[in-house]
């Protein structure tokens, strides 16, 4: 998979490999970048150029991040647990093992749900 390469706060290049990316956290007109490992970065552009910026230059690629709310852009790669009851998803990073709790509406995660088992071709065993 190609590199993400984009202009941060006009000064500097930013370059890095897709699969490092765990999530993107949006912050009104800023992101948060986390990546494997636990480092982060500050983005000083907002959720909408980030989404640009993924569809324009991994346009060719599989599927690789999704939007669940207002607040994130999730790598699918990560996803452990998605339980829309407790609004909670986990994430799990094995380079540091650690789980990544984060809250989103029930309404985002049954659909983040529903995408994934869509995307994969999976049945819904629940019906």
């Amino acid at each position: 998979m190609k590199e993400l390469i984009f202009s941060n706060s006009g000064t500097e290049l930013l370059k890095v490999h897709p699969e490092d990316i765990i999530y993107i956290e949006a912050d009104g007109n800023y992101c948060r970048m986390h990546l494997r490992g636990g480092f982060e970065q500050q983005l000083w552009f907002n959720r909408q150029r980030f989404i640009s910026i993924i569809s324009s230059q991994l346009r060719d690629e599989k599927p690789t991040f999704i939007v669940v709310g207002r607040s994130f852009i999730i790598n699918l790669a990560y996803i452990f647990r998605i339980n829309p009851v407790q609004s909670e998803l986990v994430l799990f990073d094995s380079v540091k093992p650690e789980q990544m709790s984060l809250h989103a509406s029930q309404e985002a995660l049954n659909k983040l749900k529903k995408e994934i088992l869509i995307l994969n071709k999976v049945e819904d065993y629940e019906r």
